[in-house]
């Protein structure tokens, strides 16, 4: 139960003080090295506590196709431009092929926490690539207008 101390509210830590559920169909296609924004996931938070912890989770159909090899992919999160969950490899989801192409559709789900540190709007976004593109090589969010998610908690500390 909530407590009102000197005209402001105080949360009992582990409390959810509030959740934001953002959805995005748009398609977005990597076939680079690099980190691409996926399109639709930008989504503005703000936390009504600097003292919050913030649980932001995702759950993103990808698929994963190159010619004659195997293929892989990452996605991480961004929260106002620091990617928080930076993943050092490009295979967090993977399959192998001996021969023969691969055309892999997953839906992939990562939970990463920070700091709210401050109760300014921010600025929430997916980033992806492939982990090849040589032989054709890409991934693709939300092939045929699937639907794709995020959500944030933010947690009183």
């Amino acid at each position: 139960e909530g407590v009102t101390a000197s005209g402001t509210v105080q949360m009992p830590a582990g409390h959810v003080v509030q959740t934001s559920l953002h959805t995005f169909s748009d398609i977005t296609t990597n076939s680079s090295d690099s980190d691409v924004d996926l399109t639709g996931s930008s989504h503005t938070f703000t936390p009504k506590f600097a003292s919050s912890l913030l649980i932001i989770s995702f759950s993103v159909c990808v698929q994963m196709s190159r010619s004659n090899t195997s293929q892989g992919c990452t996605i991480n999160v961004v929260v106002d431009s620091s990617n928080i969950s930076h993943s050092p490899q490009d295979y967090e989801n993977y399959i192998v092929i001996s021969s023969g192409s691969v055309n892999n559709y997953v839906k992939t789900h990562k939970e990463v926490s920070t700091s709210a540190s401050n109760t300014n709007a921010k600025t929430i976004k997916l980033v992806g690539r492939p982990y090849a593109t040589g032989d054709s090589g890409q991934m693709k969010v939300n092939p045929a207008s699937m639907i794709s998610s995020i959500k944030i908690q933010e947690i009183a500390q």
